[in-house]
């Protein structure tokens, strides 16, 4: 079975109602759908997200050089090639962003035509079921709180709350979702990299009253001795993310000491079969890790199920945005129950692609 073609399809989906977080507001998803067909009659999908859609399928287009013509499950020798030849490896958020689309499409593809589950090639399912955090969604205190109080009764165990906004008071939001959802659920803050050191290093204490799991990247991702300062100085656990989107990232973490928590995601590490490999690399050092997400459709979030059902140290509360979009572009409904949702067992990522609303979408 060999690749013979991979296209890009540039989608924008809104959202349904504005994202606030510590980077401004976000009103749509733009969207790269990847599509690799193959020999067998089997064509999986995957997606990129992005800024700039046009610079992606640019991108992309360059890059599916390399995987058309070699068999689908050859991702570890493709990604080999393409992070040698040439200057991919130069650039690896921006390469592996735009090669995890085309890096998921192979998976789908290659279980379609094999009749199995993409987790079949990714280690085996150590659990048949993944927890998602509840994420409330607003601008103010009050809407926030509100939010959270309605997923904390419909039974989700972790609350995630971005904090470190411009003009915002975290203690004020973090005071109120904590109200609205009473003591059980665990409560994770997540700064998105918006302190320097000793602020975060207040800011952290300050808001430990509230009873907080773990705070996510407080400060810039390339600091990261100033990740472990800041994990020695304070009581709340630390979670790594925009600091471990490569190997090399990862292991200075590790080493480091700068992290009690790991969260990654597909896109950033560049596909699921990387996703994968990090988690083990966690693993090996005692540290979970966590499933991240982005502003992304549900078909990142039945690629993330196929990889986090193999993953032995993986968290409660993973992360899950696909829907806050106002469309899907998936025809298969998943199986969820307060955030606790069953991972397919259908060929490949376990979804049907919902061809209407990819023409519908599709940025012309």
């Amino acid at each position: 079975m060999r690749i013979t073609a991979v296209t890009a399809t540039p989608l924008a989906i809104p959202l349904e109602r504005p994202f606030h977080w510590r980077s401004g507001v976000q009103e749509r998803a733009n969207l790269v759908l990847f599509a690799v067909e193959t020999d067998a009659g089997a064509t999986g999908y995957g997606e990129s997200i992005c800024e700039d859609s046009a610079a992606v399928v640019a991108y992309g287009n360059l890059m599916a050089k390399a995987f058309v013509g070699r068999a689908p499950g050859d991702v570890e020798a493709i990604l080999g090639e393409l992070w040698r030849d040439g200057r991919w490896r130069f650039y690896p958020h921006w390469s592996q962003q735009i090669a995890s689309g085309i890096e998921v499409a192979c998976w789908d593809a290659l279980g379609k035509a094999l009749g199995v589950p993409a987790s079949t090639f990714l280690g085996g399912r150590v659990t048949d079921e993944v927890d998602f955090m509840a994420f409330p969604q607003g601008d103010t205190a009050d809407e926030l709180a509100a939010d959270a109080g309605r997923l904390a009764a419909a039974g989700y165990r972790v609350v995630y709350l971005k904090v470190g906004r411009a003009n915002r008071d975290d203690e004020e939001i973090v005071a109120a979702v904590r109200g609205a959802i009473g003591p059980g659920p665990l409560l994770r803050i997540d700064a998105n990299e918006a302190w320097d050191v000793p602020t975060a290093v207040d800011a952290i204490r300050r808001l430990e009253e509230y009873d907080l799991d773990w705070v996510e990247q407080p400060v810039a991702a390339g600091n990261v001795s100033g990740l472990a300062w800041v994990r020695r100085s304070v009581g709340t656990k630390v979670a790594a993310d925009q600091a471990v989107f490569t190997a090399a990232e990862l292991r200075a973490v590790l080493e480091q000491e700068a992290a009690d928590a790991i969260v990654i995601g597909s896109h950033e590490t560049g596909g699921i079969w990387r996703l994968r490999q990090l988690a083990h690399l966690a693993e090996t050092h005692g540290i979970p890790v966590n499933r991240h997400a982005c502003v992304e459709s549900s078909i990142s979030t039945y690629a993330a199920l196929q990889v986090m059902a193999c993953v032995p140290n993986l968290t409660v509360g993973n992360q899950v945005m696909h829907h806050l979009l106002t469309d899907q572009l998936v025809s298969t409904p998943l199986d969820s129950t307060a955030g606790r949702v069953a991972v397919p067992d259908e060929p490949g990522l376990g979804f049907e692609l919902d061809h209407d609303a990819v023409e519908r979408l599709t940025v012309r």
